[in-house]
């Protein structure tokens, strides 16, 4: 049977809108139900009008209703740090529309605004509320680096532009100013001036219009057999609220890196420059890198109370246990007089070692260590600003070997995000 060529809506899902990008304009989604999509998306219940809705229907009749009139299916374009698990939630959404579909990280559509520069040769900026992640080649590796959004834009587009000069043999920088994310353009445009004054090579802007010029010329493709999805490797961002006191605090969001789903008719393609052996966990106020490979739930039971926990996957024994907590004026002093108290009310022997002027992974803490049944937790308490921040290390009795590298480098990256 000869080859059909079809023509797809292309939609462009995160990270500040849900919306149509190539032909009709005119199709929109409600914003309260653009703002739950995306902002329970690591979650599986969202309110909308005040009513609970499981965000996988939230989805479907999201792209539903923007993929009106093509019959043929969809290109949907997602955030290239999008963690395997949001790609998942919008891939099984997308089981629901007719025709072929598929699910591609947003740098393969912006690198069609530099044509005939390979991907060795060129870094991406992809631009978000608070960060600016940027994407290239070191020494012939993929590597992704995260650029917080504090302070004076210029003094962050000078940073940026250092992490591109790390990036070796770059011949075009292109700067992803997405729709919906706050002061981009102007932040877009430090970062370009920035870049060029850092780095040889071609620097191309791509702003909202831009963006819908290069989603209006993708031509019309022959219909593609599925072929399996790659296993995504790509950093999770998870979405992170906490409070209470130091042990463990309230967090939203299980994420998981989860094998790729797999489905009639989409197709998942997710580039090299993702694989990546850690990932961010961003939200709310906190970020730090974890192992991309370890699962991440939500736990509201057991001892403490609830926290997000990055478990190993060959040994459930072997865990992170993330907490946060805003402390306006706290001092790493009373936070360690905070906890003593909290400590002194719990039974003996289950909190030991305590160090209210202790140090982890170089960086001031107050350190101590939980005893529980067939494991310890290390924990590292630090201030960031106005933010307490639990970072704890869990690990076999006298196994410690196994979470120390995975915890030195939670707790090295740990930082508040304003």
């Amino acid at each position: 049977m000869p080859a059909v060529s079809v023509h797809r809506a292309v939609i462009e899902a995160g990270p500040g809108t849900l919306r149509q990008l190539c032909c009709n304009t005119g199709v929109v989604v409600d914003t309260e139900v653009v703002e739950a999509a995306l902002g329970a998306i690591d979650d599986p219940v969202a309110l909308v009008a005040e009513q609970p809705i499981a965000v996988a229907s939230l989805w479907s009749d999201a792209l539903s209703s923007l993929c009106r009139d093509h019959d043929e299916g969809a290109i949907i374009v997602h955030p290239s740090w999008w963690s395997p698990t949001r790609v998942a939630t919008v891939t099984r959404a997308a089981r629901t529309l007719t025709g072929e579909v598929s699910v591609r990280p947003r740098s393969w559509l912006l690198a069609r605004a530099q044509p005939g520069v390979g991907s060795e040769a060129s870094a991406m900026v992809e631009l978000t509320d608070g960060f600016a992640f940027v994407s290239g080649r070191v020494s012939g590796r993929s590597k992704t680096a995260a650029v917080r959004r504090r302070g004076n834009a210029r003094v962050v587009a000078v940073e940026v532009a250092r992490v591109v000069a790390e990036m070796t043999g770059v011949t075009a920088v292109v700067i992803d100013a997405a729709h919906g994310v706050a002061d981009v353009r102007e932040f877009a445009t430090h970062i370009a001036a920035a870049v060029r004054e850092a780095a040889s090579g071609a620097v191309m802007e791509v702003g909202d219009a831009r963006l819908r010029r290069l989603a209006r010329e993708i031509q019309p493709t022959p219909r593609a057999p599925l072929v399996e999805p790659s296993r995504p490797r790509t950093r999770v961002m998870a979405r992170l609220a906490g409070t209470g006191v130091a042990l463990v605090v309230a967090a939203l969001a299980v994420l998981a890196t989860l094998a790729p789903v797999q489905s009639s008719g989409v197709r998942q393609t997710v580039p090299s420059a993702l694989e990546l052996p850690t990932t961010y966990l961003v939200e709310g106020r906190l970020a730090l890198t974890v192992p991309a490979n370890w699962p991440t739930q939500r736990v509201a039971g057991g001892p403490g109370s609830a926290r997000i926990q990055v478990t190993s996957p060959s040994d459930p024994e072997t865990a992170l246990h993330i907490t946060q907590s805003p402390v306006p004026g706290e001092t790493l002093a009373d936070a360690a007089d905070r906890l003593r108290r909290a400590i002194e009310m719990e039974p003996d022997g289950v909190f030991v070692d305590f160090n209210p002027s202790g140090a982890s992974a170089g960086r001031p803490a107050v350190t101590y260590r939980e005893v529980r049944p067939g494991h310890d937790v290390w924990w590292t308490v630090l201030l960031d600003g106005e933010l307490r921040i639990g970072v704890g290390c869990q690990s076999r009795r006298g196994g410690q070997d196994a979470v120390r590298d995975a915890c030195e480098q939670a707790v090295r990256s740990a930082h508040a995000v304003e």
